[in-house]
């Protein structure tokens, strides 16, 4: 999977790039069909906010597009909770495929019937 990294308002270390590429890596055991992640960290200035860092991933492949927005207050623990919602939405797209795939057969058999 090609994974692009890119920041505004915040300079991204080796580390947290390396982490990025890592953790989105292990998002293809949803399906190999993933071909293109865009992370985006950006860096809100105003002090009142206390969840600063923000993570905005962009999944594309398999003919979908995903995107997931999270803030910690910390880069890493932004990269984590944005992970945890592409994971929820790449399992419900792999649920809602498989459910329509093992409903083929049954609805195939209802019309041979009628015939």
């Amino acid at each position: 999977m090609e994974v692009t990294v890119s920041a505004r308002h915040i300079e991204i270390s080796p580390a947290l790039r390396a982490a990025a590429e890592a953790k989105l890596g292990r998002l293809s055991r949803f399906g190999a069909g993933l071909e293109r992640a865009e992370v985006h960290f950006l860096e809100e200035r105003n002090p009142r906010i206390a969840a600063r860092d923000t993570c905005e991933v962009t999944v594309e492949g398999g003919g979908r597009r995903l995107f997931a927005k999270a803030s910690a207050a910390d880069a890493f623990a932004a990269i984590d909770l944005v992970l945890e919602k592409l994971a929820h939405q790449l399992q419900s797209a792999k649920k809602q495929v498989e459910s329509r795939r093992h409903a083929m057969p049954r609805r195939m058999a209802a019309v041979a019937d009628e015939v």
